[in-house]
């Protein structure tokens, strides 16, 4: 008996790493959990709310350079600023 490691999506249990099983073999499989359940359905947020926690790690606009669109590559990749 062996153990193969595999995430759920979508209805589908995908192998984190290759298997070395026929093709359409198959399988009996015993349920464990590696991590806590996500949270239940009335506690999920909404794309917009989670859009929104994502836009705080970033700096408000007042604080970006006023050039930024002009000598982005400066900013971007750290290339000499244009005259």
């Amino acid at each position: 008996m062996s153990t193969i490691h595999a995430v759920y999506e979508n209805g589908v249990f995908r192998p984190t790493v290759p298997v070395d099983l026929p093709e359409r073999c198959e399988v009996a499989i015993i349920v464990t959990t590696s991590q806590t359940p996500g949270p239940a359905v009335s506690e999920k947020r909404t794309a917009l709310q989670r859009l929104a926690d994502v836009v705080k790690l970033y700096p408000p606009i007042e604080d970006l350079p006023s050039d930024s669109a002009a000598q982005l590559d400066h900013y971007l990749y750290g290339m000499p600023k244009k005259p």
